[in-house]
């Protein structure tokens, strides 16, 4: 099949749908209207690349989406609106390159699955509000770095797997190290060596005072777009002067000289 039948719009009562294995290509605004009892949807091995916004508004009682192994590459900001009772969210082995704020509305959310893909750019703040969430699979991706402020407010989040990524140990990471040490669950794929003092390598007995001079500056880290899409009608604040430019220019090459 390469679209989602007309046929299945009249069983009302609908709970669990399977069109795993098939050709269909494009998930429309009303492709899954009628569906509104579904818990189950297995979209999983099609070519799905094109969802519309709106393709589950209707689904308000779907707690299990795969979309793995697909062609999928973008997540626009709203194309999860509507999916409120979600749990189990399946998005492996596509062509995902960024996660921004597709998943901020999922309040449910307990698994979720983004593995063997191409992401290399996570916002800060994508997963932030997903209060429930449990397990993050996030191995086989182009991921150098993390967002610092990525799993602050997670506080169910127990299980993450991190392997099979071209991860860069610099002090943008140290806070990853610092994140773990306070986790009692699995943290699987992240295997960093910081240097403590006097350049050795410290793999285990690190101190959150031997690397001071490894931390970040507020001006240095990464934009967040979700917030800014977010207020993207606000007034922008008014422009620097050339002489704040300046000093922050000489503190930059300050700051990468003592490195």
């Amino acid at each position: 099949m390469r679209y989602v039948p007309q046929a299945f719009r009249n069983l009302s009562s609908l709970t669990k749908l399977s069109l795993e294995g098939n050709h269909i290509e494009a998930i429309g605004k009303d492709s899954l209207k009628d569906l509104e009892t579904l818990y189950d949807l297995n979209l999983r091995k099609n070519r799905i690349w094109i969802i519309q916004n709106g393709a589950f508004t209707k689904l308000l009682r779907l707690g299990m989406l795969n979309l793995g192994h697909n062609f999928i590459a973008n997540l626009p900001n709203q194309l999860f609106d509507g999916l409120i009772q979600l749990k189990t969210m399946h998005l492996e082995a596509n062509r995902i390159t960024a996660v921004d704020c597709a998943f901020r509305h999922l309040p449910n959310l307990r698994n979720l699955y983004l593995n063997n893909n191409q992401i290399s750019l996570i916002s800060d703040s994508a997963f932030l509000h997903l209060n429930k969430l449990h397990f993050l699979h996030l191995s086989k991706n182009n991921l150098s770095s993390l967002p610092i402020r990525l799993f602050a407010e997670l506080p169910k989040l127990k299980y993450v797997f991190l392997s099979h990524n071209p991860w860069k140990c610099d002090c943008k990471m140290l806070w990853f190290w610092r994140w773990t040490t306070t986790q009692r669950g699995v943290m699987e794929g992240l295997h960093c060596a910081f240097l403590g003092p006097n350049n050795t390598t410290a793999l285990h007995g690190l101190h959150p005072g031997d690397l001071m001079d490894c931390a970040v500056p507020p001006e240095l880290a990464s934009e967040d777009k979700c917030r800014l899409a977010s207020t993207s009608l606000a007034p922008r604040p008014p422009g620097l002067s050339s002489k704040v430019i300046v000093l922050a220019l000489v503190y930059h090459m300050w700051y990468f000289g003592r490195r």
